[in-house]
Parts: C-alpha cells; sequence; structure tokens
C-alpha cells in the first residue's frame, strides 16, 4: 500500500496523533521511512512532536521570524567565507511578540563555534566597529546602547535547537526562551520580564517542551526552566 503525507495528516485529523509504530501496524511502513515521514513533517512545522515518538497537528501558531536583509548578508558572507563552521544569526527583535515591557533591541546576535568566536569577531570588525565578543551584563548596561545597531558574537551551544529560514539557522523559540535566561547580554530580560514572556510564549505559541527541557539541562538551568514552565501552563 502506497502511504503519503496526506494519509498521514487525515490519520491525524481522525485520531488525534499518529506515531512511527501506528505507520508501521496499519500502512505497512518500515521503520525509517516512518520515522522519515514524521521527522520531515515537524521540520516543516506541519506536525508537532508531543510526547515520545508522538505527533499531532498543532494546536497554537507556529513562531516564525523573518530574517532581516542585514542578517541574511552578514550570515551569507560567513558562510561564504567560511564554509565548515556553524552559525545561527538573528535580529534582537525576534522576542518582541513575547515581551511585556518592549525593548528597542536592534543588535544582530551572531552564534558560532566556540574555536571559531575570536575569528568571526575579527572578521566582523574589519566591516563595523559596534562588534562585541561575549559581553557581560555590566558591559551591555554600561557600554552598548542596544537600541543603536550593533553585533553581538558568542558561542553557539552544541546540539542547540535551530530552524532553517531562507537557508539561514536561526534560533528556535525554545532556544530563546533558555537562552534569555543564561546569557549574559539578555540579563535586560531576567527577573519579572522572564515569567511574562514563558506565559506569552506559552499562550500564543506551540512549545515542544521535551526540546525545551533538554536544552535547559545542556545549558544547566533545567530547575529554573521548569519552574517558569509551570507558572505559564
Amino acid at each position: 500500500m502506497n502511504i503519503g503525507r496526506t494519509q498521514i495528516l487525515d490519520y491525524v485529523t481522525n485520531h488525534g496523533s499518529v506515531n512511527a509504530t501506528i505507520l508501521m501496524n496499519i500502512y505497512g511502513m518500515k521503520p525509517t521511512t516512518a520515522r522519515q515521514y514524521l521527522s520531515t513533517l515537524s521540520k516543516e512545522n506541519i506536525l508537532v512532536r508531543v510526547g515520545q515518538g508522538e505527533y499531532a497537528l498543532p494546536q497554537k501558531q507556529m513562531f516564525s521570524y523573518s530574517p532581516s536583509e542585514k542578517v541574511k548578508s552578514i550570515y551569507y558572507r560567513l558562510k561564504s567565507e567560511l564554509p565548515f563552521t556553524d552559525f545561527c544569526v538573528y535580529d534582537g527583535s525576534i522576542i518582541s511578540s513575547i515581551q511585556h515591557h518592549l525593548s528597542i533591541n536592534n543588535a544582530i546576535y551572531v552564534e558560532t563555534n566556540r574555536d571559531a568566536v575570536d575569528s568571526v569577531f575579527s572578521r566582523l570588525r574589519e566591516q563595523q566597529k559596534d562588534v562585541f565578543k561575549q559581553p557581560s551584563a555590566t558591559f551591555v548596561a554600561d557600554y552598548i546602547d542596544l537600541r543603536e545597531p550593533c553585533i553581538i558574537v558568542k558561542p553557539l551551544v552544541t546540539e542547540s535547537p535551530l530552524m532553517e529560514i531562507e537557508g539561514i539557522r536561526v534560533p528556535t523559540l525554545e532556544k530563546l526562551l533558555v537562552d534569555t535566561q543564561k546569557d549574559a547580554d539578555f540579563d535586560y530580560l531576567q527577573g519579572a520580564e522572564s515569567q511574562y514572556m514563558f506565559q506569552m510564549a506559552f499562550e500564543l505559541y506551540t512549545i515542544n517542551t521535551q526540546r525545551l527541557m533538554r536544552y535547559a539541562k545542556r545549558r544547566g538551568i533545567g530547575q529554573e526552566i521548569n519552574e517558569l514552565i509551570n507558572q505559564a501552563e
């Protein structure tokens, strides 16, 4: 029996969720094929993961982001010059939809492999003066005006949850929620503001809690993120 995306989505619509075992038992799919279908539909945000190997249609809107022309320019240039290096590039305005006290942030964040941070910083500094490398919370408060265009370069945590938009790797909402609680350059978003951000994120968007917690534990703040999740749900 030939099975395609339409049949999988029809099954999910009628039954609520689907997993690889169901596709194998009902449609005779091979395990690798079943998992590949589900993985592809998940990456395309057509299905969302709701449990261990279980997928469903999203009940809320999916988090989206449109990279600016400046972000595109930086990403494509760096990828061209350093093709074997990983990058995640995005605007500071990426989280504006979940902020309570909207803070103007015109910074562009460039995350890359830890051993490439210095090289990327130097390359960007050749083109623009206001480029900062892993600034502390105090340095940001005292010397960086986020209302003005600037670039902040910092390490990309391995196995960070990313998504690809227009060929550019950008952070998922789960990554952003964790990073805003961990990274010094996002210190201004921590505290009471973070509680509101989590509440808005869970209210507006489909959140992959497993992905969120896995990344939070990787960054050493699993307990803190779990508490914010409990307050938001």
